[in-house]
């Protein structure tokens, strides 16, 4: 028996006669958990899963709604893709809960025909609607999808070529915000806007969404009476898909994404207004944004702006790519700096508007949900009046009497977000990409996330995806009171070196104090503790998502609930806000995503489980393994003590559930396995090795567990920790950006890991990590980013041995650098073997796949990748070794255009889920998703691939002819899946958002 086995090794059942003889590996973590055992155990005998029937353990809090009923108050809220009900109140009610077929993303609360209806937005799953006349009984109406198409759109592909009168199609819009209007006019019945992050604004009667007969169109999706397209594209991904909606006074308030806000007539659906931070060149702000001062028109080559939207447009891209990427040309690339740098920082998510009126002319103001780029509040005076552009060339119509031209809404100021966590100095030569920063993981959520406004009190409250709630005054002036007390653009952030190399990431800030002080267990920016902000609650249960203001809401005095927030992965909280002399808040409800109950710190079992940021997992014997984020590691007890399976799961061991140590004495420090991304076992010291994000690796001792009820508190001793930057700085000279540690692969005492924009690095077990000259780092090859090779942004390993030669390979999924061969043979001198993307074929043009890859899987000799933009791509191990024509560069095997023969070698087969000509289904042509985490089981000779397809859930395929895929099954599920393992007959799935899946 081996001493070591990788994650998800690849398990064969081999029969003879009626008997099946599987050698057992057992420890005491293992499936008798006894320590003993015999060799016919059922424990780990590969066998084949379907993926038929699921359940479901957490998800995520997306989504809150509030009405009234029978002289209560009540709050929906989701767990995933559960609605539930409950009394707000400052004790905890009874909860009711009704599933639904998506994570439920926006709720809206409608009276119809003596009915309380919500109306959910779940995504690719389209529209519910839910009676909940009845909370304690509600029930649902109808489900149904909503369909998009659009032809005539050009874009330039990832070789540089632009490709025009593309379509873009789907019968399921991915449905991300809901708005009921009603004109004033009796005749005209009550309208739904849906906003389509795949394509627009859609509208059409509500009557049509209840109604399932006359209310579809031939394919069985919602019947759309109108719509808008608001998409751009410059390059293949798309910018301005709608991702909040607001109506006020008549007028519909749209967060478009990186586009900012647009502003839009509900009746005819034209665009009246927009505002976009990005392109906002009047300099109103003082440069206080990502690109500081750059005028987008400016820095692209002349023409090559949308006239509709201001942004670098799909010519642009093709420059960039073919003249300044691949050619000699010296020039700006604002298309490809926006794109692969600073998009977070533009990202609109919500919008709240409001009007003041006083001495003088009222004033409207709408505050946008800016992420990474904070609060923004802008004016939208004239709204009301305001007209469409000419629709072709987008320039402006002169209005008739009492209209006003379209709307260019003008900065008034704003509140910066938290800072994603970016290294507080230069750490290496390193560009300006945001890949190298801790929380890099989180930036699409991160930043200010939501927003209400306060009216009577003149306030806005917001969420920041680090500083929980926020609360800040003067809603009215912001152009005047919006600052630190030293005054508007009177601080300097920019401590380390030139403007604009984002060292830190907030060094543009002019307006406020950025300066880190001690904020809970970690620091915050000065700022939040300064007037004109009220109240930062930090982090409560979890990272602040969606808020709604109560109709108790009362904040000079304390004893009610005044916030209703969710935490995201963290669950729901009743918030009783005070802002007296001392501003304070306390929590008095808290719905946690799980009725588990884990290990505090202390040991004891009282901590509730937050389960809804899951990303990867390893199953083994009877007990499965959790990776959940910020929420540490946790332990699953999924099958008896024979291996057979079992429904009724529960967690019988965790980590802390918070990002920081706890110190219980002066001799004992309880440390987490902060930003859990995945987890391998570790046979030869019996532990669990947590890759923990921005942290490295931990290693965890699970030689002893709980039961349910009693779990076990574990933690890693300061000898268990390996990482390469360490608060006191870097360990080595060869290593200089954060760890961030996406996969592992074993051999003896060496772990290599798939460390991000390190490449891949290599750690000593067995070595002393507390101890920076033992030798515990051995290697590295791709960190240094001052010389070639490189090996992208590494997510994946996997080791392979040639038997003829005895040379052993790593195999690196390296991101958008796409795939990588590395000789380690001897891990103290790696070599790169090669570094290339893909063949892809465009039409009759030779280029290269888009995209990132993921991971990778070696199965006897052939090797598969995963691509999140399509799906798996398989190669012979002999054509990835292959040497190169001599004096080859291993990082420039092809070149763009020529200049040299092609080395890439020819990929055995490709498959993607929504194209029949690549192995995959018709009826998912249209559908999102592309391939993340896998797994491997051999039953009777057939390759079994259970593969995690992010949007579009989880598939198997018989892949025992590496050259012909056939898709076996698929299933869809609530969340992102990111990971799946099988064992005992069983997959269990990382869903993201949507928790823990079981599938049987």
């Amino acid at each position: 028996m081996k001493n070591v086995f990788l994650k998800k090794p690849i398990r064969t059942l081999v029969a003879i006669g009626s008997a099946l003889i599987m050698f057992v590996f057992l420890y005491n973590a293992g499936c008798s958990g006894s320590g003993s055992g015999s060799g016919w155990s059922l424990c780990n005998v590969p066998q084949e899963a379907s993926l038929s029937s699921a359940t479901r353990i957490g998800g995520a809090t997306t989504s809150v709604g509030l009405f009234s009923s029978d002289d209560a108050e009540w709050s929906l809220f989701n767990i995933a893709n559960e609605l539930r009900a409950t009394k707000v109140g400052t004790t905890k009610d009874t909860e009711y809960a009704i599933k639904v077929p998506g994570l439920i993303r926006d709720i809206e609360i409608v009276t119809r025909d003596d009915k309380r209806v919500a109306l959910l937005a779940m995504g690719d799953e389209g529209i519910a609607a839910v009676d909940i006349t009845d909370p304690s009984a509600m029930s649902v109406i109808t489900t149904v999808k909503v369909n998009y198409y659009q032809d005539g759109i050009s874009w330039t592909e990832g070789g540089g070529d632009v490709v025009i009168d593309n379509v873009i199609q789907s019968t399921r819009g991915p449905i991300s915000s809901l708005a009921v209007f009603d004109d004033g006019n009796p005749d005209t019945p009550l309208q739904l806007l849906i906003a389509d992050e795949g394509y627009g604004l859609h509208k059409t009667a509500l009557d049509n969404l209840l109604d399932e007969t006359t209310g579809r169109e031939p394919d069985g999706t919602l019947l759309v009476e109108q719509e808008v397209y608001t998409l751009q594209y410059a390059g293949e991904q798309s910018w301005g898909g709608p991702k909040g909606l607001t109506l006020y006074n008549g007028k519909l308030f749209v967060a478009q994404g990186y586009l900012g806000m647009g502003i839009f007539d509900p009746i005819s659906l034209e665009q009246v207004g927009r505002y976009n931070l990005y392109t906002d060149t009047t300099e109103a702000n003082n440069g206080e944004d990502w690109f500081i001062d750059m005028d987008p028109v400016a820095a692209v080559q002349t023409g090559n702006i949308d006239a509709c939207t201001g942004m670098p447009d799909f010519n642009q891209a093709s420059f960039e790519i073919q003249q300044v990427w691949h050619g000699d040309v010296v020039a700006p690339t604002p298309w490809a700096d926006f794109e692969r740098y600073g998009k977070h920082y533009y990202d609109a998510r919500k919008i709240e508007v409001a009007t003041f009126t006083g001495a003088g002319p009222d004033k409207t103001i709408a505050y946008i949900a800016y992420g990474l780029g904070g609060l923004v509040a802008v004016d939208v005076t004239g709204y009301d009046t305001a007209i469409s552009r000419d629709p072709v060339t987008c320039n402006p119509v002169a209005p008739a009497a009492e209209q006003t031209p379209f709307l260019e809404a003008s900065y008034l100021g704003y509140v910066p977000a938290l800072p994603a966590h970016g290294p507080d100095k230069q750490t290496g030569e390193q560009s300006q990409s945001l890949f190298p920063y801790f929380g890099v993981g989180m930036l699409k959520e991160a930043g200010v996330v939501d927003v209400e406004v306060n009216l009577a009190d003149n306030q806005v409250y917001f969420t920041d995806h680090f500083a929980g709630m926020m609360v800040i005054g003067n809603a009215d002036t912001p152009e005047v009171n919006w600052h630190g007390s030293a005054g508007e653009d009177s601080y300097d952030n920019n401590t380390i070196g030139d403007l604009g190399d984002h060292w830190p990431d907030y060094e543009f800030v002019t307006s406020y104090d950025m300066t880190p002080v001690p904020f809970g267990e970690e620091t915050a920016p000065a700022y939040i503790f300064e007037s004109p902000i009220l109240l930062a609650t930090g982090e409560v249960s979890g990272h602040g998502n969606v808020l709604s203001l109560t109709g108790s809401f009362d904040v000079a005095n304390s004893g009610s609930v005044d916030v209703v927030a969710a935490s995201g992965g963290g669950g729901l909280s009743f918030i009783d806000v005070a802002l007296g002399n001392t501003p304070a808040f306390e929590v008095p409800v808290h719905f946690a995503t799980t009725n588990e109950v884990g290990a505090a710190a202390d040991g004891s079992a009282s901590q509730e489980i937050n389960i809804g940021h899951t990303e990867g997992l390893t199953a083994y014997g009877s007990h499965l393994y959790l990776a959940d984020g910020p929420h540490g590691m946790s332990i699953w007890k999924i099958a008896d003590q024979n291996c057979v399976a079992t429904d009724d799961v529960h967690l019988i061991a965790n980590t802390l559930q918070s990002e920081y140590p706890v110190k219980i004495d002066d001799t004992l420090t309880i440390n987490p396995t902060p930003h859990a991304h995945d987890v391998i076992l570790d046979a030869v010291s019996g532990s669990a090795l947590v890759m923990s994000q921005s942290r490295g690796l931990r290693r965890v001792n699970i030689s002893e567990l709980g039961t349910a009820g009693a779990p076990t508190l574990l933690y890693p001793n300061s000898t268990d920790i390996f990482e390469h930057n360490i608060d006191s700085g870097n360990v080595v000279d060869f290593l200089k950006m954060q760890d961030h540690v996406y996969d592992v692969a074993l051999k003896g005492s060496l772990v290599f890991t798939a460390d991000g924009s390190n490449g891949l690095t290599v750690y000593d077990l067995s070595k002393d990590p507390t101890d920076a000259t033992s030798g515990y780092i051995v290697s590295n090859l791709g960190g240094d980013v001052d010389s070639q090779p490189n090996l992208g942004h590494a997510t994946g390993v996997a080791l392979w041995k040639n038997a003829v030669t005895s040379k052993e390979y790593a195999f690196v999924a390296a991101g958008q650098a796409g795939i990588g061969v590395v000789d380690v043979t001897d891990p103290n001198n790696m070599i790169l073997i090669k570094v290339f993307e893909p063949i892809k074929m465009e039409d009759d043009h030779v280029g290269k796949a888009d995209g990132k890859s993921v991971a990778v899987k070696v199965v006897g000799n052939y090797v598969y990748f995963t691509y999140d933009s399509f799906g798996v791509v398989v190669y012979r191990t002999a054509d990835l070794i292959a040497p190169l024509i001599e004096g080859t560069d291993p990082n420039q095997i092809w070149t763009l255009g020529g200049g040299g023969e092609d080395q890439r070698p020819n990929a055995v087969a490709r498959f993607k889920l929504q194209d029949p000509t690549l192995f995959g289904l018709v009826d998912l042509v249209g559908w999102a998703g592309g391939a993340a985490g896998m797994d491997v089981v051999q039953v009777n000779g057939r390759n079994l691939f259970y593969i995690a397809y992010g949007d579009a859930g989880v598939i198997k395929v018989d892949w025992s002819n590496p050259a012909a895929p056939v898709l076996l099954q698929h299933t869809n599920t609530v969340g992102f899946a990111y990971d799946i393992d099988v064992v005992n007959g069983r997959a269990y799935v990382a869903d993201g958002g949507g928790g823990l899946l079981l599938l049987k």
